[in-house]
């Protein structure tokens, strides 16, 4: 039997009795193994006891130290486990007591129980950075396991672990050794950078004691699981509210979401991105392949060359720059005005030549440019209605040369690096399937990890799936983005 399939089976006995509480029992045993601070919270009635109860039946040979509302006579050598009941961080025989046990290490782990909110307790107390875990016990029981709770699966008496699994503290101590040499991986700095530039946005405090404590608990799961170093699997504990106040669960939630992502785009970039991108390309190919060789009178703005048109609306005379860059191309795009801002209120279409067709909102066009952006923004919190477009003018471009040699070449080298943009991104495409699919079957191997949480397993697995199933779908379209480069090779020799 692999030490990952002990530790497996063990905690499956654990489990036994207990509805609804499997994940926090997996997490306390991982707490006390790395020695983290912990404090159980929930109301009376949530299973606190139980779950205690059902950790501490794994180990053997332990000196655990109980202290509830009355004596704190503290221990003259340190114990392995001090746990103090009923928590109050109104009573400071309690507070103090809890202090020096931390203060002077009287004991390898301390573990807290009560039903004080921890924000505001802890605080109080004056431990809130000490203590480095919050395992909350929910109120409620889903509908779904009522019918445990209320049968023998929900008698938290009817457990028993056998001998041969339980841990003893010798293994304890040689198991301590090892898991400080599992090196943290790339995969997981990924997450944690991502969790420590939000906590930094956010002014959220997270002491290095508490990071490597972190850590250690990643170290500990890569460890029990037979990995030589930590994976992305290890980090999805860091997923779950474990920070006791919901402003640092907030940031930490964000900042493991972003690291996630940031994750997943190492191995695959977002297919959304990629059919932007793709997009763009064919359009910028189409302006290379159908513009004409013509220099043309132009206007350049922040960098960019663009071309003016003159129009009267409504007896107004209006300006609008449309950029050459559309010069060919076929799709509607909003032209700048004469501040240089977007001009939602106007539409311009060059229909893959250099004629430039600019249609007008319907209501701008009634009554002009000026009165509408006044109704536009007096209406803007009471209409969500789409502008209707009414076509007004097709007006030539300015040209300035014809068949101008150097806007020829200048083409063809335009096309020719379309194209091989292009071409990366059907292979970047094609290549980020392979590391998907990939990163799914390695990652499948993880759901029989001893400590994994697999709520935020499973929903990891779907971000896998479903940005392969997504790139899979846009992968569909490379041949029409490929039939497209050899359509447009065609077009300038």
């Amino acid at each position: 039997m692999t030490l990952a399939e002990r530790i497996q089976k063990l905690l499956s006995e654990a489990e036994q009795g207990l509805v609804e509480r499997e994940s926090i029992l997996r997490l306390l045993y991982l707490a006390v193994l790395t020695r983290q601070p912990t404090y159980l919270y929930g109301r009376a009635g949530s299973g606190k006891r139980s779950v205690l109860q059902h950790m501490l039946a794994g180990f053997k040979d332990l000196d655990v130290q109980t202290y509830g509302c009355r004596s704190f006579n503290l221990p003259t050598k340190p114990a392995n486990i001090a746990i103090f009941t009923s928590f109050d961080s109104g009573f400071p025989p309690m507070t103090n007591a809890i202090s020096a046990v931390i203060g002077e290490n009287l004991a390898n782990e301390i573990i807290l129980s009560g039903r004080l909110r921890p924000d505001s307790s802890l605080s109080q107390a004056g431990i809130a950075d000490s203590i480095h875990l919050v395992l909350t016990f929910p109120d409620t029981v889903p509908p779904s396991a009522l019918k445990d709770l209320l049968s023998d699966a929900g008698d938290p008496s009817n457990y028993s672990i056998s001998e041969d699994l339980k841990i003893s503290q010798a293994e304890v101590e040689k198991w301590a050794c090892e898991i400080e040499k599992i090196p943290i991986s790339d995969d997981s700095l990924f997450i944690l950078k991502a969790i420590a530039a939000e906590c930094e946005r956010s002014n959220i405090y997270i002491s290095a004691r508490r990071w490597r404590g972190l850590a250690k608990m990643a170290r500990a799961q890569a460890f029990f699981a037979g990995r030589s170093e930590t994976s992305v699997a290890d980090m999805l504990f860091l997923s779950e509210d474990l920070w006791g106040k919901r402003t640092t669960n907030e940031a930490i939630a964000k900042g493991f979401a972003n690291g996630i992502n940031e994750f997943l785009n190492a191995y695959a970039p977002d297919p959304e991105n990629l059919r932007k991108t793709s997009q763009d390309l064919l359009v910028t190919a189409e302006h290379f392949k159908n513009s004409n060789g013509n220099r043309y009178k132009t206007t350049t703005i922040n960098g960019e060359e663009y071309i003016s048109y003159s129009i009267t609306v409504f007896n107004e005379p209006i300006t609008l720059y449309a950029p050459l860059s559309r010069i060919g191309t076929n799709e509607d795009f909003h032209p700048l005005n004469a501040l240089h801002h977007v001009e939602t209120r106007a539409k311009c279409n060059y229909m893959g030549g250099d004629v430039c067709k600019i249609s007008i909102d319907s209501k701008a066009k009634r009554n002009g440019m000026r009165a509408s952006s006044i109704m536009q923004n007096s209406q803007s919190n009471s209409s969500n209605l789409a502008p209707v477009f009414e076509d007004y003018a097709k007006l030539p471009s300015e040209i300035i040369q014809t068949n101008d040699p150097e806007i020829i070449e200048r083409n063809k080298v335009g096309l020719q690096n379309a194209h091989e943009k292009l071409y990366d991104v059907i292979t970047q495409a094609v290549q980020s399937l392979k590391s998907l699919k990939a990163l799914y079957t390695k990652c499948s191997d993880y759901q029989n990890d001893p400590f994994l949480p697999m709520r935020p397993y499973k929903i990891f697995m779907d971000l896998i799936l479903k940005r392969y199933k997504s790139l899979s779908s846009f992968s569909k379209e490379l041949q029409q983005y490929e039939a497209a480069i050899a359509q447009a090779s065609t077009g300038i020799q």
